[in-house]
């Protein structure tokens, strides 16, 4: 047995191969306090659907459509609990940022 604290949701490698062959544009893991949660990196129509969400009286709406529209498995307290919630919102605004372009003036 290990001393090293089981990781509560953690999948085999194998499992995160066969994400990886069914998600071209790439998954990602989120870890809190003891749990892990997978994820794929979000398509646009799944970013337009969260951003749908958007309201002035529950901001939050955003990243919980994104986390649910994208999550392929691993502890799903990362998603129900409101402090693992509050803690992966951050790494989600990350993803819903996108890859960084540069403008370039001609």
């Amino acid at each position: 047995m290990s001393n090293e604290a089981m990781i509560i949701g953690q999948v085999p490698e194998s499992q995160i191969a066969d994400w990886k062959s069914k998600n071209k544009s790439g998954i990602y893991a989120l870890e809190v306090d003891s749990h892990v949660a997978y994820f794929k990196n979000p398509s646009r129509s799944e970013l337009n659907c969260a951003m749908s969400k958007t309201s002035n009286e529950r901001v939050l709406d955003v990243f919980e459509e994104l986390a649910n529209l994208t999550f392929l498995g691993g502890s799903e307290a990362v998603l129900k609990d409101d402090q693992m919630f509050l803690g992966i919102c951050h790494e989600l605004r990350v993803k819903m940022d996108g890859k960084k372009a540069t403008l370039v003036n001609l």
